[in-house]
């Protein structure tokens, strides 16, 4: 007997692939290294998610949520609770997998001596203050002495 795929189930796989295959346009591009002294501005903590784990939960909240949607009902009813359910798993398991992997960074904002105001985020606490003189090197802040 030949393994037969649900065409519910068919709707849900095509869904993540899609959903896969966006995740790649959603990346900025990467600007070029800024190096010069500054003013510190601004320091702000936040909470930062790690893109590939959201976009992981994202699809297998997809996966799962278009598997138990496929499991209602019949026909066309199946296939919409099977996409709606996908819909549903992939903003839950995305979300999820956001508070998971989340990490404390610093937001740091620095008016340069050209009199421009650019922000970096930081992975470790700094050691400078809004007001100190910083030097940035390739992303890197630390502070002038």
């Amino acid at each position: 007997m030949p393994f037969l795929i649900p065409r519910a189930l068919m709707a849900v796989l095509a869904l993540a692939c899609l959903l896969g295959g966006l995740s790649g346009c959603a990346s900025a591009p990467q600007a070029p290294a800024l190096t010069g002294t500054g003013v510190v501005l601004a320091i702000a903590e936040r909470e930062a998610a790690d893109p590939a784990s959201s976009m992981a939960g994202s699809i297998g909240g997809a996966l799962v949520g278009g598997w138990l949607g496929s499991q209602v009902g019949g026909g066309s009813g199946q296939v919409i609770a099977a996409t709606a359910g996908s819909v549903i798993g992939s903003v839950a398991g995305g979300s999820a997998a956001s508070q998971a992997s989340a990490r404390l960074v610093w937001q740091v904002s620095i008016r340069f001596e050209d009199g421009i105001d650019r922000s970096f985020t930081v992975d470790q606490r700094p050691d400078y203050r809004p007001g100190d003189r910083v030097m940035v090197s390739n992303g890197t802040v630390s502070r002038l002495r």
